[in-house]
């Protein structure tokens, strides 16, 4: 009977594995020689001691992703933005277009209003009947050319008897008055106009000196 009991205690190691646990009936997972954990007890949900190279915890995922989130929020504002300042580039430019596409047509119809005002100050005084209906009719062409001009946004520089602006008016003459302020528009060459209120040609004028 103690021979029995001696026996089965002795093979109680040799039947078991080290480290067994009693309570469990399982075996710890131990590392090989190595240092490195079984395949076959990281298959069965063992943890590694340490984390794999290129490792993103979720947390840092997540700041990762709201930093990319913010990047296009950014990129899209811009990009909104630069379409609103297009926009409205585009429809100044359009604008700016539509106003001063007959810039050239108008300077050339300035010509022929030089041309009438050159007739009506060719003009002599006179009684006679046919004189004065020549003058109506040339006066006439003159007012309705200057109407139409205005209609498309051409109108004249009033310049005479005002100072002198470099903006508006090309000084080809100085007359010494003594009665009047020195740099003065005293005589006006050659009506000048705007259009739009844009220059679309200088008043070439006299002015005073004293």
């Amino acid at each position: 009977m103690s021979n029995n009991i001696s026996q089965n205690q002795e093979e109680i190691p040799a039947n078991g594995e080290a480290g067994f646990d009693a309570a469990s009936g399982a075996s710890p997972i131990t590392p090989d020689a190595d240092g490195e954990m079984d395949e076959a007890a990281v298959e069965a949900g063992a943890e590694p001691s340490e984390k794999p190279e290129g490792y993103i915890s979720p947390m840092e995922m997540l700041i990762q992703a709201q930093a990319k989130a913010e990047e296009y929020r950014n990129d899209y504002l811009r990009a909104l933005a630069d379409m609103k300042n297009l926009r409205q580039r585009t429809e100044r430019e359009m604008q700016q277009a539509r106003q001063f596409a007959i810039e050239s047509f108008a300077k050339d119809l300035l010509q022929v209003a030089d041309n009438l005002e050159r007739a009506l100050g060719a003009i002599p005084a006179s009684d006679d009947p046919l004189a004065t209906a020549l003058t109506d009719g040339v006066r006439m062409v003159a007012s309705g050319l200057e109407s139409t001009l205005k209609k498309h946004g051409v109108t004249r520089i009033q310049a005479l008897n005002t100072p002198f602006d470099p903006n508006l008016h090309q000084a080809v003459m100085q007359i010494e008055d003594p009665d009047v302020a020195p740099d003065q528009v005293v005589r006006e060459l050659q009506t000048g106009y705007l259009l739009n209120q844009r220059l679309l040609r200088p008043s070439m004028v006299g002015i005073s000196r004293n």
